[in-house]
């Protein structure tokens, strides 16, 4: 004979920040399509960097103590915790280098500098994150999956760019259409993966029980 045996008080608390966090990166996805030009422009990239920022601090640090994705381990966390930072900091900088007017060659460098902080502290992430097991699989590696189709995106557009001269080719302008789509809908892809374990409904564990003879 087995009864249900009560869930821990951490889960509720878990799901709550797994909900918090979806919520917060399909808003920042969301933000940073509502604002595309005009003046609200550079707003619109600070707010929709702000939400995409909470959300990975969220997902490092849980809330209230519970959700962690990283098991609060101290190099996962660190490197959710070191690209939120690095997320929230680029619009600044980046608003800061275009009206010094500096040369081309800086600015291709700082896109460079960009993609490498934000590559190597996702990866540390990613896989902490798979790791941990936190997570349940397969959904575990859903950072992973989002980043792999980002980076492999990012290599083609590199390699493609390096025989372009004069007009931008259709090919090369339609890739960097999905290269937009892709960074638009990752976000999106991974808050309703995390909404929905927030919201699933747990296999209710149990536990024997004996009857003692008369």
């Amino acid at each position: 004979m087995t009864v249900p045996q009560l869930y821990a008080g951490t889960v509720p608390l878990e799901r709550h920040a797994w909900l918090v966090g979806g919520i917060l990166l399909i808003a920042s996805a969301v933000v940073g399509v509502a604002v595309q030009d005009g003046v609200l422009l550079l707003a619109g990239g600070i707010l929709s960097a702000l939400l995409f920022s909470a959300a990975l601090l969220v997902f490092a640090f849980g809330m209230r103590g519970a959700g962690s994705v990283t098991a609060r381990r101290p190099l996962g966390t660190a490197a959710l915790t070191v690209l939120a930072a690095w997320v929230l900091a680029v619009p600044t900088l980046s608003g800061l280098i275009l009206s010094a007017d500096v040369p081309l060659p800086a600015l291709l460098g700082f896109a460079y500098v960009d993609s490498l902080v934000q590559f190597a502290a996702a990866l540390v992430a990613v896989v902490q994150i798979a790791r941990a097991r936190v997570v349940p699989s397969p959904w575990r590696w859903a950072p992973a999956w989002v980043l792999g189709v980002v980076v492999a995106i990012w290599m083609v557009e590199q390699i493609v760019s390096i025989g372009l001269s004069g007009e931008v080719p259709p090919a090369a302008m339609a890739l960097m259409a999905f290269e937009g789509l892709v960074h638009l809908g990752g976000p999106v892809f991974l808050g309703v993966v995390a909404i929905t374990l927030a919201n699933r409904t747990p296999h209710p564990q149990t536990v024997p029980v004996y009857r003692t003879s008369d």
